[in-house]
């Protein structure tokens, strides 16, 4: 029986979500990074879902109305309505070029940088190859940030590598 006791005990602890340690730093903190959980991938992933279908009105009940957007090209948008206008005209500026505005997701892990606060962060990968080529780029390799707090995307980052031919 005290075998048993001490398996569960040993088991349980394992089984803990609270992390034991971090890695990394945070300037001018004493944050750590942790991973993260799979609900803010799922939260990440029905986001992307959603993108990918242009189902904006989906996306607009996933985005906090004090959400801000950082795009690549240094375009912003504040609150849901911004975003939405913004990625409706690129995804028109690049189907008026032939393009089929579609993207492959490559990967997506969560970080948790405070244990103690709800919100975590999704960093996620996507490749897009153009069907035409502008400015000989034959690939965009993009990586973006996501944080979600609440159900609800609160922060967004996005940066893109042009391959070129």
């Amino acid at each position: 029986m005290k075998y048993f006791l001490g398996f569960l005990i040993l088991f349980i602890s394992a089984c803990s979500t609270t992390p034991k340690s971090g890695s990394g730093f945070v300037n001018q903190t004493e944050d750590q990074f942790y991973l993260g959980s799979d609900k803010a991938v799922e939260l990440f992933k029905a986001f992307d879902k959603a993108w990918a279908n242009k189902n904006y009105d989906l996306l607009k009940t996933m985005i906090s109305p004090q959400a801000s957007f950082e795009f690549e090209d240094g375009k912003r948008a504040n609150g849901p309505d911004e975003f939405i206008k913004l990625i409706k005209e690129e995804s028109e500026k690049q189907e008026a070029l032939g393009n089929s505005d579609t993207w492959t997701t490559e990967y997506a892990f969560s970080v948790d940088i405070n244990t103690e606060k709800k919100g975590e962060w999704v960093n996620a990968g996507f490749t897009s190859i153009p069907e035409t080529s502008e400015d000989d780029v034959i690939k965009k390799v993009y990586n973006e940030w996501y944080y979600f707090e609440n159900n609800q995307l609160e922060l967004w980052y996005q940066t893109m590598r042009k391959i070129k031919e």
